[in-house]
């Protein structure tokens, strides 16, 4: 099972997205056989037992899931219109992984983040004590940030994440939003960075490990020497997060 739902993902992105995986026809999508083997997959998760995998295919496996969750149930989405019911979505019980049921926060919070309240909560999603969060990857990695896909025109571009190759996915994805969404501006005194920036800088190390993260994955040598020049006299400014669905 674990090499058959990022091959169900595959089917989904070749089928119905562009050519980036930026854009979806979710109207067709919902009637689709691909949505169809999709949900089964999910559904043979309920016996799945994690702890054979290690630690980069368990993060691999968890985003996986999350974005194969969100492409599963997007036609909730269609009808939002209010970012509170965008955020409903991703806030109810929705997948059954082994023996316990997931929200789509309880994935991306609570075993990808370490357990650490979601913006604007000021409580972890799960308690102390919760026999889910033994699933959690030991390890944090930063770029999962850039791997969740989350179907709104902010989203990171869907990917499928492999077992075997972990990182270099998570650093491609990484760059490519930062080489999409970040400007930088007043001969490098600004940086205008995508929202998830904000929302997560304790992740980044603040502002200071924002703008290290950020420059370190410019690729245009003269734009990073600007801002080098600024001693970390840097500001940072951060764009509005569009939750409008990315409808192909």
């Amino acid at each position: 099972m674990d090499e058959q739902l990022p091959e169900a993902l595959e089917a989904v992105k070749a089928a119905h997205f562009d050519a980036g995986g930026k854009a979806c026809d979710y109207a067709a999508l919902a009637v689709s056989p691909e949505r169809a083997r999709l949900a089964e997959r999910l559904a043979g998760l309920e016996g799945y037992n994690l702890a054979r995998e290690r630690v980069p295919a368990q993060m691999a496996f968890w985003i996986n899931v999350f974005n194969a969750g969100v492409l599963r149930d997007a036609h909730e989405l269609v009808g939002a219109n209010k970012v509170r019911e965008v955020q409903a979505f991703f806030e109810r019980p929705r997948l059954r992984i082994g023996p316990h049921d997931y929200s789509l926060d309880d994935i991306e919070h609570g075993l990808l983040r370490g357990n650490v309240a979601k913006p604007g909560r000021s409580r972890p999603p799960m308690e102390r004590g919760d026999p889910r969060l033994e699933s959690m990857p030991i390890v944090f990695d930063e770029r999962i940030h850039f791997a969740l896909y989350s179907a709104c025109r902010s989203s990171p571009a869907l990917r499928v994440y492999g077992y075997g190759w972990l990182d270099r996915q998570l650093e491609e994805a990484t760059a490519a939003y930062i080489r999409d969404g970040v400007r930088v501006e007043k001969q490098g005194a600004l940086i205008v960075a995508p929202r998830l920036f904000q929302w997560f800088a304790q992740d980044f190390g603040g502002d200071s490990g924002i703008v290290e993260f950020v420059v370190a994955r410019i690729e245009d040598e003269a734009v990073v020497e600007m801002v080098d020049k600024r001693l970390g006299r840097v500001k940072l400014q951060y764009a509005e997060f569009d939750w409008a669905l990315n409808r192909k």
